[in-house]
């Protein structure tokens, strides 16, 4: 898969296994304008769909930030009152629906700032890694506005009620270790190995059986009571194609063999 541009700043690509969608921004530290939000979705979409990507990772452009939130600038203009306002709360909790919903795994590769939007984008995620500088908080207290429902749920399910009620009632900034500590990352890696680091976490994941991934990722969804996850007979279907799928079969024999098994969602 050649690079795309879903819209000037989100660029699509595929480096083996891994479908990456990367937040072109830099000069605003990647904030997300209302055209942003709206071509995560298909860019997720097109990956989903392509059986050769086994793990979806999105990331920002450079080394300041994930997302540092929303472009405010534009907000006299999209979020002007409670019309625009619905629009684009709608058009932003569809961004993170889609990445939610996603089947295969999602991944959130974090360097510096992870900001508002950024931080529910992360959370919307299956999994977060970050780099010792991940700044991250969630500012809405500061501009008055009330962050997307379905958003906070989210970021409850990752943190528990306690932590999320500080971090939007105080609107502050942690540092990686501290949202770590809460539950928000799953690892952190210093800054000067992060790319290396984080690359090697992901192709461990990616080299893994794709089908049981998309399963377990389904059935943790349903476990936890997520919004528009699967029935249980739909999971059940999804845990059978597993046993009758050609990479249990190849996982039996890699093991026998003592080797490492070659996994291909078939």
């Amino acid at each position: 898969m050649a690079n795309i541009l879903k819209s000037d700043k989100i660029c699509l690509e595929q480096i083996g296994p891994i479908g990456r969608i990367t937040i072109n921004n830099e000069s605003k530290r990647n904030a997300m304008s209302l055209d942003m939000w709206q071509a995560i979705p298909e860019a997720i979409a097109e990956l989903d769909a392509d059986s050769t990507v086994h793990l979806i990772t999105i990331t920002g452009a450079g080394d300041k930030a994930f997302v540092s939130g929303a472009d405010i600038s534009e907000f006299d203009e999209v979020r002007k009152d409670t019309p625009s306002a619905s629009r684009y709360d709608d058009i932003n909790a569809e961004c993170y629906r889609a990445v939610r919903k996603a089947g295969k795994p999602t991944m959130a590769l974090i360097k510096g700032f992870c900001m508002g939007g950024g931080f529910g984008l992360a959370a919307a995620c299956d999994l977060r890694l970050s780099n010792r500088s991940g700044k991250f908080g969630i500012p809405a207290a500061k501009l008055g506005i009330g962050y997307p429902t379905r958003a906070i749920a989210d970021i409850v399910n990752l943190v528990g009620p306690a932590n999320a009620k500080e971090i939007y009632i105080t609107a502050q900034i942690y540092d990686a270790a501290s949202v770590r500590q809460m539950g928000f990352l799953n690892a952190i890696f210093d800054d000067d190995t992060f790319d290396r680091k984080a690359d090697a976490y992901c192709q461990s994941i990616a080299t893994l059986a794709p089908l049981s991934h998309q399963y377990h990722k389904a059935a943790i969804n349903n476990a936890f009571g997520q919004q528009d996850c699967l029935t249980l007979d739909h999971l059940k279907t999804m845990a059978s194609a597993c046993l009758d799928s050609e990479d249990y079969i190849e996982g039996r024999r890699a093991f026998t063999e003592k080797r490492k098994p070659e996994f291909t969602g078939q």
